[in-house]
Formats: structure tokens, sequence, C-alpha cells
């Protein structure tokens, strides 16, 4: 019995979607699945790190093209790389494939070939293609390429799908020709101990702290940041900044003026339980196109949220009980104020301990996703 899990960035390489990928393909070696994995091996550039891992599967790389920051040549280099990723699983002769969304369009490249040569694929949904290219005003929907990717998607769906929420999953099975059998596998699940030892980083005074830690992209809104930033208490409180993304710059810039923020590279995974609130944002136009993980993994380290997202996505759908939310929009900095001014220890608690709970939730929703996924790639695989 055999797979293949198709995804640009793989460990050692970091990201979470590399990190994800991973942890399925020990999780289906270990239930006696012989795994491939198709990947370019570029760089990913992340604000937290993960240790060094052990693969159990038979790794298979791809040309990368170009890691620089050119919108035109990234486009034209994923492009490339999702055909060549294509193409590389296809010479494999080993069904059925497990594709993720990185590169962009690698599940239109996949849905071509897969029902060109009648090889069984199943779609995990991280960010959405082509419909990320709408959200992020790359493209509209009446034009004449998105409506050829939706076309193409739409002549072959996936044998299975697995979606990072049961709102996205609903969003994707609305647009499908035909019902999808389908698992729920948020990303950013994991039960993360905290170390006995203090980071350096940490204060060492008794403030509440915050932080936004890893991607400030398009789909997220640099403005909540700063209100954030702007509305606390340097007596009460303290701010973790570690970003990279197209709004990192301008962070960086805003938060050098605040003796309260302290700014890192990067932040251990095993540390993210030391902060209080984690903050994470989505702009509304993103609902069900991507979820962020880093919500997810906030959660799960016993940390609590401030969220800024609609109520419709899935972070807010399954982390409301240890979360606060403020509303996108023009009212959101004073939304932000006013949460910020009820953050007093005891609140702060009790959200914690409403982690505990969630995590435990998402956890046992993580396990029956692993055992979902494995009885689909035993039902999917090619028969003898």
């Amino acid at each position: 019995m055999r797979c293949i899990i198709l995804n640009r960035n793989y460990p050692r390489n970091a990201g979470i979607t590399g990190y994800s990928a991973y942890e399925l393909a020990e999780y289906l070696h270990e239930h006696g699945v012989e795994v491939h994995v198709v990947t370019v091996g570029g760089n990913y550039q992340g604000g937290v790190r993960s240790g060094s891992l052990i693969h159990s599967s038979k790794l298979h790389h791809v040309r990368n093209l170009y890691d620089g920051k050119n919108k035109i040549l990234r486009l034209l280099a994923s492009l490339f790389e999702g055909w060549s990723m294509a193409r590389k699983a296809e010479s494999l002769g080993i069904s059925p494939l497990i594709t993720l969304t990185d590169p962009p369009l690698l599940n239109y490249w996949v849905a071509r070939m897969c029902r060109k040569r009648s090889i069984a694929w199943i779609y995990w949904a991280m960010d959405l293609y082509p419909e990320a290219f709408v959200a992020a005003g790359l493209a509209k929907p009446d034009g004449v390429l998105y409506r050829h990717f939706k076309r193409e998607l739409q002549k072959f769906p996936p044998d299975h799908l697995i979606a990072l929420g049961a709102r996205q999953a609903e969003f994707i099975q609305k647009q499908a020709s035909r019902p999808l059998s389908f698992s729920i596998l948020p990303c950013g699940v994991d039960q993360i101990e905290l170390p006995e030892a203090r980071p350096d980083w940490l204060p060492t005074c008794d403030k509440i702290t915050l932080c936004y830690i890893g991607n400030i992209g398009q789909a997220h809104d640099p403005r909540f940041v700063e209100a954030v930033i702007a509305a606390l208490d340097p007596a009460r409180h303290h701010f973790i900044l570690a970003v990279y993304g197209i709004h990192a710059s301008r962070l960086l810039k805003y938060a050098a003026d605040f003796n309260h923020v302290t700014i890192l590279n990067a932040v251990d995974r095993k540390e993210l339980g030391f902060i209080d609130i984690h903050l994470a944002s989505l702009e509304p136009v993103w609902d069900h196109v991507c979820v962020p993980s880093k919500a997810v993994s906030a959660v799960c380290a016993g940390s609590c949220l401030l969220l800024c997202a609609s109520e419709l996505g899935d972070n807010w759908h399954l982390l409301q009980d240890a979360s606060w939310r403020a509303e996108p929009g023009d009212d959101m900095p004073a939304e932000v104020a006013r949460i910020v001014a009820s953050l007093t220890p005891d609140a702060v608690a009790r959200k914690r301990a409403k982690a505990l709970g969630c995590c435990q939730n998402l956890l046992r929703m993580k396990a029956a996703a692993m055992t979902g996924i494995l009885d689909a790639v035993k039902r999917l695989r090619p028969s003898s």
C-alpha cells in the first residue's frame, strides 16, 4: 500500500504546511503505508522555529527555480514547479496522491494529470487556489483565466477532501460538481509542552504578554496589530513581535517607537505557551480561502487568542471559547481599545483555562481526521 504527498515545502525546510505534511506521512508510515513525498526543497521564511525531524518517507525533489520577492517571477516559477511536481508524481506510478496547495495551482496540475491517467487524488485544502488570486486582487471572478482554472478543477474533483475546518469544507462542497467525502483537520494542532526554563526574551516583571508571530501577509491586517500595540498600557502589558511577510517592514518600523515591544527574529514553537495572548487576523474577503494556523497553534500551546476576523471563519468557529474577537472594519481600533482595557489577569486566566479544553477537542478532531485519511488511502489504492 503506497501513496504520494505533494507540497513545495517539507522538512528540513520550515513552514507549517510542510510540517503538517510530515506529520501525516509519519502517521501513514506507522500504519503500513509506504509514503513518497514530492517537494521542491526551496527556502521558507518563518517566525516559528521547529527542531530537526527524522524521516521515514522517500523524498523526491524537483528543481527550485526562484525564492526571491519579485511577484511575477514567483508566480511563473510556482506554475512551473507545480507542473514539475505533478509530472514527477506521475512518473512514480503510485496512487493515491495527497496534494496540498503549495505552490499555487498545484491542485490544478494534479487534477488535470489525474483525470488524464485515471489516478485517485486527495485534496488537502490549505490556501485555496485560484480563489486566493481573487482575494488578493490579482484576478476577477469573471476573468478568463480564473474561470478556466475553476472549470478545469470542476472536471475532476478530488476523491477525498481534507479541510481545515467545517466552514471551509462547506464552502468547498458548495462549489464541487459532486458530493465529496471529507476529513476535518485544522492546521497547527499539536500538544505543545512548555519547557521549564523561561526564555530570555520573556519579561521578568508580572505583565500580561501579547504577541504577533509569523506571517503578516495580504490576508492579514497590519492596522490591527498597530491598534493593539497603541492601546497597551506599558505598566501592565508587554508585546512580542516576530514577523515576516508583505507588511512586516511596516510593522517593524511602527513597533520600534514603543518601549513595551520586544522585536525578535523568531520564537521556538515550544515557547509559544509562555505568551498569554496571541494575535491573529484575517480579512473577510479571505474567509475560507485560508485559515490562519497560528491561531490554532497558540491555543494548543495553552495561550488565548485576540482575533480580528469575521465570525464566519473556522478560527472563530473552533476557538471562540479561548478568544476575544474584534470585528474588521473602520470601528476596529476603538473595539480593540475596549478589549485591551478589559484584559485583567483574571480574564486572561479564564481564557487560558478554556484553551486547554479547546486543545483537547482539537486533538480528538485531529485523531479522527488521521484515521479518516488512512481509510481513504486504503479505499483509493489501486486494486491488485
